[in-house]
């Protein structure tokens, strides 16, 4: 059976499922459930159908039941589960990629022999020293026994089932177990899910969010949001979710964390967007600005005293040549003190160390002690041997797990230069490090939680989006990440500040149709406040879905009517809506309280353009001309006013700068139509000719441009019986 098959009649069953179309459902899998040859899921197919078949007939004779909807929820939590028994059975025949390489590999294996796995683990670690339940220097035996662990949580459902010794459970208790495997188990148990729904593996990731050790906690909060992501659409089928998910809050996983870890994983939809900017803008820049760097900035002596106390008189010119750069680095400076990840694209060549070769390793916590870097590392000089720059590596949350492997994966590689410099930084790091501590800004218990976190999400997008084996699992952050939608969201935030806050990122990440949305959903707990009005109405704007955002202004008007920005955006929509009337009346309530605003008299002269008053139009025009004598573009309107009121010299006169400056197709055309209007027909063919010939015009655009203009022609005694000879002169003049 083609694989591709299989994959398009699961979604098409899970999305007839969503939408309770259970039938149909149901027929799908008919002829599926049979390719399974399994007779334990045949059955269960005919049982659900017999099942569904009496609850329609009951619910059609009127028979009244208090229990029919828990019997519905029921019987719906079934059929996913037939589902989802379903494909995992034939996907396991039939799939590609390592998920269902891994469990061809275990299927024949007995569930002792899983146990055994467990067992023998904890066995060999009694054999080591374990200081903290930190990581050791363990031999290939263990090691291979950490892995085949690995793949066993995250190939195998059965080993999840719930007995009276969970053995899963017992890898995340006591000490004994070190945390930094624990953290690659948590992976584990998410993938486990993203690739196949098993409740008891999804009650696992809830009471791990109390597990006493920070790594293990935020790593199974964030892999909890993205499994309850997708399965949201059957979670309220669950009533012990509901339970957990109001637990939550009870809990110490705050609602900032909450919240936070949200953000951190809808903030991911921007990370190729970075990279590409960073690759196409940044690094061409700064390699093209090079050669003039090092003597500008005195690199050789850059760790001097006078540099450290930011005395460097070089420095503000530094970028001279290339302002809009040193804009770009301040925009991604910032970008990096929100946590946003800005060295996917540094990093991705840097993960062809056979270190990546195990799966597990993606995952694996940059810690120290760390036994794997000291091997790494064994035979560098200082700094690299120094305790206090792995720790402060360890410590840092600049750069994510995985790519601080990458980075200490490749120092034995690098020429002695290099290293020394790479060294340098990593001291001068560490040092800003300690200095933040001393100043109590990352020793809390929450921005320790939330820098964890976010490293590890990082983790998870290099894994889903770099690991070469990647196309074997669904890729979540390729989902839309509308949290905001979702039921189990809607569940744990019963206010509105969480959508009010989401709501502010993505606005100021101009992802306006998701901002809106936002917005819209804290309206459903919080009375709109003029601000909040605004950026709804903005963000319509910004979808160009005027009336909806005039509507909203106008709301927010009622708060303030003498808000100038208000003011003008609703004359803007009323531009945009074909309304100049109306937009006039608001930009004139907008210059009542700000006469001298530039846009604003531009703008006002434009609705008076659009409603045909050239006289009083020109007035402002000639204003804006007078308040910003280096703006240019206001000439145009000028000559376009001036022409149609007959004044052909003002129209002639500020045709003449234009061209002179930069013209455009428009320039040539309106000098043509001054020099037709004074009667000048020669000189007017000589001006309609440079026009046409301009690059990206032709003769077509002429002709659309003399149909809208000739009424202005036809008001100052143009013939119009001589628009026709004229047209067909140029086309004689024109041709090669």
């Amino acid at each position: 059976m083609d694989y591709l098959v299989i994959r398009k009649n699961q979604q098409r069953v899970n999305g007839l499922i969503n939408e309770k179309r259970l039938k149909e459902a149901l027929d799908l899998l008919s002829d599926l459930v049979r390719e399974t040859h399994n007779s334990e899921t045949i059955d269960s197919h005919y049982n659900l159908e017999m099942t569904y078949k009496s609850l329609l007939k009951y619910t059609v004779e009127g028979f009244a039941d208090p229990e029919r909807q828990r019997i519905y929820n029921h019987l719906v939590t079934d059929i996913y589960k037939l589902a989802d028994d379903t494909f995992l059975s034939l996907n396991t025949r039939f799939g590609q990629g390592v998920f269902y390489d891994l469990r061809r590999k275990y299927k024949e294996n007995p569930e002792s022999l899983y146990i055994n796995t467990f067992n023998n683990v904890f066995d060999e670690l009694d054999k080591y020293n374990l200081m903290e339940g930190d990581d050791q220097p363990y031999g290939d035996e263990l090691n291979q026994e950490f892995l085949k662990l690995f793949e066993l949580l995250l190939s195998r459902e059965e080993l999840y089932a719930k007995k009276d010794e969970n053995a899963v459970a017992n890898l995340f208790k006591g000490e004994k177990m070190p945390w930094p495997r624990q953290c690659i188990f948590v992976s584990a148990v998410t993938i486990h899910l993203l690739m196949h729904f098993n409740y008891s593996a999804l009650d696992l990731l809830f009471d791990l969010l109390k597990h006493p050790h920070q790594e293990v906690k935020q790593r199974a909060l964030a892999g909890l949001l993205l499994v309850l992501y997708k399965y949201d659409s059957r979670l309220p089928l669950y009533g012990e979710i509901a339970e957990r998910l109001a637990q939550l809050k009870e809990s110490d996983v705050t609602e900032t964390i909450l919240q936070t870890a949200v953000i951190q994983i809808m903030r991911t939809r921007e990370t190729e967007k970075l990279a590409r900017k960073l690759t196409d803008e940044i690094l061409p820049e700064v390699a093209r600005i090079h050669p003039n760097l090092r003597n500008r900035l005195d690199l050789d002596n850059i760790i001097g005293d006078k540099f450290k106390e930011g005395k460097n008189p070089d420095w503000e010119d530094i970028f001279s040549d290339s302002p809009e750069l040193m804009n770009k680095l301040e925009e991604f400076s910032k970008l990096q003190m929100e946590g946003s990840d800005l060295f996917l694209s540094t990093f991705r060549m840097l993960k062809h160390f056979p270190f990546f070769n195990r799966m597990d390793n993606w995952f694996l916590p940059f810690s120290y002690p760390n036994p794997i870097v000291t091997d790494i590392l064994k035979d560098e000089s200082a700094p690299f041997q120094n305790p206090d720059l792995l720790k402060g590596m360890a410590e840092s949350g600049i750069l994510c797990n995985s790519d601080k492997f990458s980075l200490i994966l490749s120092i034995p590689q690098m020429p002695s230069a290099q290293k020394g410099m790479m060294g340098q930084m990593f001291m001068a790091e560490i040092g800003a490090i300690r200095e933040i501590e001393k100043s109590d800004q990352l020793i809390g218990p929450e921005k320790q939680a939330l820098s964890i976190s976010n490293q590890y999400i990082q983790d998870l997008y290099r894994f889903f989006r770099v690991y070469p084996r990647k196309d074997a699992f669904e890729d979540p952050f390729s989902w839309k990440l509308d949290f905001y939608n979702k039921w189990f969201v809607q569940t744990i935030f019963k206010d509105g500040d969480f959508y009010l806050k989401l709501g502010e990122y993505l606005f100021n990440k101009d992802r306006y149709p998701e901002a809106l949305e936002c917005y819209n959903a804290a309206s459903d707990f919080t009375k709109p406040t003029m601000q909040i009005l605004q950026k709804q109405a903005f963000c319509h704007q910004q979808n160009a879905q005027y009336k909806q955002a005039l509507d909203l202004y106008l709301k927010a008007d009622l708060f303030n009517d003498k808000q100038v920005w208000n003011l003008k955006k609703i004359a803007l929509c009323y531009r945009h809506l074909n309304n100049p009337e109306k937009a006039l009346e608001y930009y004139q309530k907008a210059e009542k309280v700000k006469p001298d605003d530039l846009h604003n008299q531009l703008s006002i002269g434009h609705c008076l353009l659009e409603l045909k008053d050239f006289e009083q139009a020109l007035k402002y025009y000639f204003k804006v001309e007078y308040l910003a004598p280096d703006n240019k573009k206001v000439w145009r309107p000028i000559v376009w006013c001036a022409l149609a009121l007959g004044k052909f010299d003002q129209a002639g006169k500020y045709c003449d700068k234009l061209l002179q400056d930069q013209p455009s197709y428009h320039d040539y055309i309106n000098m043509g139509h001054v020099k037709w209007c004074e009667k000048n027909r020669e000189e007017a063919l000589q001006w309609y000719q440079k026009g046409i010939k301009q690059p990206g015009f032709s003769m077509k655009e002429f002709l659309d441009t003399l149909q809208n203009d000739k009424e202005i022609l036809a008001t100052h005694g143009v013939d119009e019986t001589d628009i026709p000879i004229m047209i067909d002169q140029l086309r004689y003049y024109l041709q090669p």
